[in-house]
């Protein structure tokens, strides 16, 4: 099933619910990712690597979920693609910083 905007769709029941679950989800499979990717991050973490899997995941919305929501693949279809892919860009760098946070942090706890 396809249509034009998301918001011509009929809401789904706890909609927001699930997209947040499955959202801070795909966000802690990202992390475990870098962990099994890199299995000596953990005990020296650094900022590269978290920023780096942080910014590969602006992937996703562009790809996948601005297209699903019938804004165009990374909003080419919204007034401001350029403010929407930057915000995009931003959540992410964060994301990728706080997984670095994190990782020091579990290496603080860990001693």
């Amino acid at each position: 099933m396809t249509h034009r905007s998301i918001r011509d769709t009929p809401p789904i029941w706890e909609e927001r619910v699930i997209g947040w679950v499955a959202h801070y989800a795909i966000g802690a499979a990202c992390a475990v990712g870098l962990v099994a990717a890199r299995p000596g991050w953990l005990e020296r973490p650094t900022l590269t690597p978290a920023l780096a899997t942080g910014l590969a995941t602006t992937a996703a919305p562009w790809l996948v979920m601005q297209p699903a929501f019938g804004m165009g693949v990374a909003a080419s279809r919204t007034p401001r693609p350029g403010a929407a892919r930057w915000a995009s860009l931003r959540a992410h760098a964060v994301y990728g910083t706080g997984l670095w946070v994190a990782g020091r942090a579990a290496r603080a706890v860990r001693g």
